[in-house]
């Protein structure tokens, strides 16, 4: 007997080799440490790791910024977790399969699996129901939010290496980022957006 909507089998309870467990775990420590060291938020956290770790096609800096809309609930409007959405994309860019929408149904029901596995473990993709209670203590929120970046990136990972038959890749596996490395991915951030809003005042 199904418990509700949300607890029927997918990609992304399909069983994995220890190497790919492995490889799932680290790239959700890997996700967690560039939130947690505030290199870069959440969905950008989330499709960097995974574009970097299944050879995607974007830049680290396309990562970024396809990512950097959806983060803090999309734009602090408190919609979607900004980790869901980005776990949402990355499985979309390895799942997806052609250019028309036809040829795309397997990526949406990819998808689906994402959706409905985070709303299992979280029980909402709402970033405002997902923080209320946590909102009045920042420590908290931050901790919840790394851990949901984490998870989201977990998720799309496992269904990602369901779809490759488990199939690894040597560039998943990456060290936590060093101070060095966080100092610099933090100062291009700046650095991108001070660009971006001169660009606005110029206009």
């Amino acid at each position: 007997m199904k418990l509700n909507k949300y607890t029927e089998a997918s990609l992304v309870d399909a069983e994995l080799s220890p190497e790919a467990e492995a490889m799932v775990e680290k790239l959700k420590l890997r996700a967690e440490n560039l939130f947690s060291t505030r290199a870069l938020m959440c969905a950008e956290a989330v499709l960097v790791t995974l574009n970097e770790a299944f050879d995607g096609s974007l830049s680290e800096e396309e990562a970024i910024n396809l990512g950097s809309t959806f983060c803090m609930g999309v734009g602090t409007a408190g919609c979607m977790c900004g980790a869901l959405a980005g776990g949402l994309a990355s499985v979309g860019m390895f799942t997806g399969k052609g250019r028309i929408a036809t040829s795309n149904a397997h990526a949406r029901e990819c998808g689906k699996d994402l959706h409905d596995a985070f709303v299992r473990n979280h029980k909402s993709t709402c970033c405002r129901t997902l923080t209320r209670h946590v909102k009045d203590d920042s420590a908290k929120h931050f901790a919840q939010c790394t851990m949901l970046t984490g998870n989201a990136t977990e998720l799309a990972a496992r269904i990602i290496l369901a779809e490759r038959g488990g199939e690894l890749l040597s560039s998943a596996d990456h060290k936590p980022l060093s101070k060095v490395q966080v100092l610099g991915m933090r100062i291009g951030n700046m650095l991108r957006s001070l660009l971006h809003k001169g660009a606005l005042v110029n206009r």
